[in-house]
């Protein structure tokens, strides 16, 4: 059998085992147009919507606006740099808003729909390499669309906003697809634009496609140690400091501020994540045992699934490093290696229930099983329902596609905050983000004194900043009882300038928003205004 190919890849089987005719070049570019569109109006239903400024964006938006103007978050310089040296989106993003003079909210709906359209590509060129049918492709593509967790990595398999941690991960399946087709050098180059998107999710796809490339004879290992030395060796000088100074044990402390994304600390983890995470990958391992044991499988395959059992097995390693806890093997975050295994468990999984013997017995056994084009619509229409369901009825006053900022009294006050000098420091509910929809620093690209959410997750990457968190978490107390005299106390210890809060306060009001108030703090004597 030809090592990466499928024996009946050039022709898709039809319920009844006969062939399929050869569909014309026309109808292949419209169905893919077709399936492409869908796909990405199914992610983003199933994902409740497309958000501008949510989730991980409460990094990733200052970061570029820090790109683009250098003079912006003087307050909050550091903490923005604790994860920022070690990625490099924003050096090659924030270029590119320039250069397209697109603004940041289109710029970032431009990176979703690349991202996506991406993803969809890499899907469907896997399928077409591992199935015998079109219609098990688009049940593939169909499952793909219903968004899921991986247990206990604080990933999620699609998302609904713009993350280059998903733009990384599409160009990395991108290169698994390239793997399983034969063109291995390919596959590896596309592994460098990943680690350039995402270090770590570039990393995760090295030693996947790397293993796998080595395994299946794609490359020899001294090939491939020579073409990593470059990569490697500008890694280093462009990290080695940083990554270095990683290797410290992380004190109670440090690890207190961490309880916000247990997560990320595997003795963190409740019993139920090893058994959830570790099924995973004995799926994948099951399923291709059985693919095997029917002749089915390739050289590669059988490569690529070895390369996931040394992505399961770095995880295993690094376990007693997570536990002491050591920072660099908290910080690489290692279980988001089971998001690569359940991308192949779900692509082993479509096998499963529209091409495998099984399939065939039960329709043979039970004459009211579904043919199974009909059962890849019914999937189809079950992510639709879900879809429909997420993106119009659990949240009917919010639009399918947000591309810049809700109009809210949060919003109308974020507008002004942005009109404010640079270096305008404000205080706000420290759980403003998840309250209101979007950050301070997102919506008005000024420093705000604590953001919990997004601050307690950048922590991880040092222990200053998990000491900074801790401190402020500290300060402020709860906030809902904050009188103007701790206010007072806060506005001198940190240079704060203005508060943000529905409650009235006995404060000079300089701004009102609905419910929504900013009070001047600056140059506030002993809690008493001037």
């Amino acid at each position: 059998m030809p090592s990466g190919l499928h024996p009946a890849m050039n022709a898709t089987d039809t319920d009844d085992g006969g062939m399929e005719q050869t569909w014309p070049t026309w109808r292949l570019v419209a169905l893919w147009v077709a399936g492409a569109v869908g796909f990405c109006a199914l992610v983003t239903l199933n994902s409740g919507g497309y958000r501008y400024g949510t989730s991980d964006q409460a990094f990733y938006i200052p970061v570029v606006l820090e790109q683009i103007d250098p003079t912006l978050f003087p307050h909050d310089k550091d903490l923005i740099a604790a994860q920022d040296r070690f990625l490099f989106f924003d050096d090659w993003f924030a270029p590119l808003v320039r250069l397209t003079g697109l603004s940041l909210p289109l710029a970032f709906l431009s990176g979703q729909i690349l991202t996506l359209l991406v993803l969809y590509g890499a899907i469907v060129a896997i399928g077409l390499t591992m199935y015998r049918s079109r219609w098990t492709v688009a049940g593939l593509v169909a499952l793909m669309t219903i968004r899921h967790r991986i247990p206990h990595t604080g990933a999620n398999s699609v998302e609904g906003y713009f993350h280059p941690r998903l733009l990384a991960f599409a160009v990395g399946l991108s290169a698994m697809a390239l793997y399983l087709s034969g063109r291995t050098r390919l596959a590896l180059g596309l592994v460098l634009v990943a680690l350039l998107i995402h270090p770590t999710i570039g990393f995760w796809y090295a030693i996947l496609i790397g293993c796998a490339a080595v395994l299946s004879g794609g490359i020899s290992l001294r090939t491939l140690l020579i073409w990593a030395s470059a990569p490697i060796a500008v890694g280093g000088l462009l990290l080695g400091e940083s990554l270095l100074e990683q290797f410290v044990l992380m004190d109670e402390a440090w690890v207190a501020v961490l309880g916000y994304k247990d997560y990320l600390v595997m003795h963190g983890w409740p019993l139920a994540a090893w058994p959830s995470n570790l099924a995973i990958a004995a799926f994948v391992f099951l399923l291709y045992w059985y693919r095997r044991s029917l002749g089915v499988t390739t050289d590669r395959e059988g490569a690529l699934v070895a390369g996931c059992a040394l992505l399961v097995a770095v995880f295993l390693l690094s376990a007693p490093l997570s536990y002491a806890p050591v920072a660099l093997a908290v910080q690489l975050q290692i279980n988001r290696v089971f998001w690569l295994v359940d991308y192949v468990g779900v692509v082993f999984f479509a096998w499963l229930l529209f091409e495998s013997p099984l399939r065939a017995r039960a329709r043979a056994a039970l004459p009211r099983v579904t043919p199974r084009r009909a059962f890849v619509v019914f999937i189809a229409v079950m992510a639709m329902w879900r879809g429909g369901y997420r993106g119009f009825v659990e949240r009917p006053e919010q639009p399918v596609v947000e591309v810049g900022f809700a109009d809210t009294d949060w919003t109308d006050l974020m507008g002004w905050a942005s009109r404010q000098p640079v270096g305008t420091h404000f205080l706000a509910d420290p759980g403003h983000a998840g309250r209101y929809g979007t950050s301070v620093r997102v919506a008005s690209g000024r420093d705000v004194y604590l953001e919990l959410i997004k601050d307690s997750a950048l922590a991880i990457y040092s222990s200053e900043i998990a000491g900074r968190v801790a401190r402020r978490v500290d300060d402020i107390g709860d906030f809902s009882q904050l009188t103007e005299e701790r206010a007072g106390v806060l506005a001198r210890q940190y240079e704060l300038d203005f508060l943000i809060t529905e409650r009235r306060l006995d404060l000079p009001v300089v701004y009102e928003a609905g419910a929504l108030t900013a009070y001047r703090l600056h140059g506030m004597e002993a809690g008493e205004p001037r």
